[in-house]
C-alpha cells in the first residue's frame, strides 16, 4: 500500500469516526416559540453531543435571516445553539440573547449583512418537504417528525442511532427538569454582563442624574 493511499485512508476514518449524526430543525422561532423554547433544550440536553442541527427557519427574514446568522457562528456546539434559541423565545432583546452565548458581533453583523439569501434558501427547503405545518424535524431522506408530542421527537431521533443508542435515548431526562433550575446563570455567559438594562455585552447604560445641592 503506497503512503498516500494510508494517508487517505485514515483520514477517511478520523473524518467518519469523529462525525456527528446530522439532523435537520424547520420552524419559525417565534410562531413554534414553545418547540424551541422547551422541546428543542430537552432534546439537546439529552443527545446534543451526538448530533449537529442544520436550521431552516422560516417566517419573516427580518428576524429570521439574523436568528440563522446567530446559530451559524455557534455551529459547533449545539447546546449554545439551543440556549440561543430558548433566549429568542423569552421575549429578550436579541442583543442580549447574542451576549449570553459569547457570539462575536463583528462576525453577525457580517452574516447579516451578506445573507439575504439564506431566508430564501430556508424557504425553498422547507417547501420541498410538502409539509405545510412546522416544526419539523428532519432525521433522514423522506424521513420527517412533525405534529407529535415532545417525547415522540427524541424517540424518533433517536433512531438513527441504531443499536447504539446513546445514554439520552436510553434513559431520557426528564421533561420538566428545566423547571427545577430557573434561576440557574446561562453557561457561556463569559464573565461579560449580558442584561436587559445594558448595552451589547457588557456596555452599561450611563443613567443621567441630578445632583442636590
Amino acid at each position: 500500500m503506497s503512503f498516500t493511499t494510508y494517508i487517505f485512508i485514515l483520514s477517511t476514518i478520523l473524518k467518519f469516526s469523529n462525525s456527528a449524526y446530522v439532523i435537520s430543525i424547520y420552524g419559525d422561532v417565534y410562531k413554534d416559540r414553545g418547540f424551541f423554547n422547551k422541546t428543542f433544550p430537552w432534546i439537546i440536553d439529552n443527545i446534543g453531543g451526538e448530533i449537529s442541527v442544520d436550521y431552516f427557519l422560516v417566517g419573516s427574514g427580518r428576524y429570521s435571516v439574523p436568528q440563522m446568522c446567530a446559530l451559524k457562528e455557534l455551529k459547533s456546539n449545539t447546546y449554545l445553539q439551543a440556549q440561543y434559541l430558548k433566549c429568542e423565545t423569552e421575549g429578550n432583546p436579541s442583543e442580549y440573547c447574542l451576549c449570553e452565548t459569547g457570539i462575536d458581533p463583528k462576525k453577525f453583523k457580517q452574516c447579516v449583512a451578506s445573507g439575504g439569501s439564506m431566508a430564501s434558501w430556508a424557504a425553498a427547503k422547507f417547501s420541498q418537504l410538502g409539509i405545510d405545518t412546522t416544526p419539523i424535524v428532519e432525521i433522514g431522506p423522506k424521513s420527517t417528525v412533525f405534529a407529535v408530542d415532545d417525547s415522540w421527537y427524541l424517540k424518533k431521533i433517536c433512531t438513527i442511532f441504531g443499536e447504539n443508542q446513546p445514554r439520552g435515548c436510553l434513559k431520557p431526562f426528564d421533561c420538566n427538569q428545566s423547571e427545577v433550575y430557573p434561576e440557574k446563570k446561562a453557561l457561556a455567559q463569559f464573565d461579560k454582563v449580558c442584561d436587559c438594562g445594558y448595552n451589547y455585552c457588557g456596555t452599561q447604560v450611563t443613567p443621567t442624574t441630578t445632583m442636590e445641592p
